[in-house]
């Protein structure tokens, strides 16, 4: 995940899908949330980074390859926010809020 075609950066979504299948990108400041309450805003993208981003829609990353998370928040709005991911990385103060699950079937390689 050296190279990306496209960089995304201090950017608001809140829509449905808003960057369905993004590949190759970078995505950097951005705030996923409003009152559209869109689903699944990352489904299905590959080789992507995501930093300093903050999310309060469910789904955000479901079906996602080739990942890495870094130092970003997902409030109590985010459900069930990784699954089915392969090849990711969550580093740097990654967190979720304590009361909402969010992890399922995610495989680190």
């Amino acid at each position: 995940m050296n190279q990306f075609d496209k960089i995304i950066t201090e950017r608001q979504f809140d829509e449905e899908r808003a960057l369905y299948h993004l590949q190759n990108s970078w995505v950097s400041k951005c705030n996923f949330a409003g009152p559209a309450d869109g689903e699944s805003v990352l489904k299905e993208a590959r080789n992507i980074a995501v930093e300093k981003c903050s999310f309060s829609l469910r789904y955000p990353l479901w079906h996602v390859k080739s990942f890495s998370l870094a130092d970003s928040a997902m409030d109590e709005l985010t459900r069930a926010a990784i699954w089915y991911a392969d090849d990711g990385e969550i580093t740097e103060q990654a967190a979720w809020n304590q009361g909402s699950p969010g992890v399922w079937s995610y495989s680190p390689d």
